[in-house]
């Protein structure tokens, strides 16, 4: 009996997914949920309390594994093995959107109304402060400092609008990953050479 339940939880996930990656978190309703599901207006009321807690959820669980992995970033001693330590979080970040890239798509993309629809900012100004600190880093084994921090933050802001980008367009996982870390390498490879800079004296 706990397999048949699980199987229409499940299936009413799959339909309200759907439906919140064509409508967004404030398009879709609970009756449209149901149609998609194949089920009835009662029955999802039976497995969630809400069309927030259906949202949550699906994409509840993805946003907290994202911000755990860019968390991370923070906990890294900036010394010569930042970059290898760096290159196996993004490693890991990357198999959360091998995996979800729906609901990654849905997050980025469709969450206005949601308590999620500032993600966007929180994941800009993330990479933003992580991207800083090791850029002045890199810089102070130069004897240079940065003169701020805007183009660094513009960049940010354009990886995070790329990647709403893919996920939206591309339904592969595999592809989806490929593109995002091209964009990686676009947006911050030789970063430190391109930055305005001053001498630390």
């Amino acid at each position: 009996m706990q397999y048949l339940k699980d199987e229409v939880r499940n299936s009413i996930a799959q339909g309200a997914l759907k439906e919140f990656m064509e409508k967004g978190y404030e398009g879709a309703s609970v009756r449209s949920i149901a149609k998609a599901s194949g089920t009835s207006v009662g029955n999802i009321y039976k497995y969630f309390k809400s069309k927030e807690d259906i949202y949550e959820n699906i994409i509840g669980s993805v946003y907290d594994k994202l911000v755990n992995y860019i968390g991370q970033f923070d906990e890294v001693e900036l010394n010569e093995k930042a970059e290898a330590v760096f290159n196996q979080l993004i490693e890991k970040l990357m198999k959360i959107f091998d995996e979800s890239s729906h609901e990654i798509s849905t997050l980025l993309n469709q969450s206005v109304g949601s308590k999620y629809e500032n993600c966007k900012e929180l994941f800009v100004d993330f990479i933003t402060r992580i991207v800083t600190e090791s850029m002045e880093y890199e810089l102070s084994k130069r004897g240079k400092k940065l003169a701020d921090n805007f183009n660094i933050y513009l960049v940010s802001r354009s990886l995070v609008d790329s990647i709403s980008i893919i996920v939206r367009e591309k339904e592969d996982g595999t592809e989806v990953r490929k593109l995002v870390l091209n964009m990686i390498d676009i947006y911050y490879t030789g970063l430190a050479d391109k930055l305005e800079c001053k001498d630390l004296n």
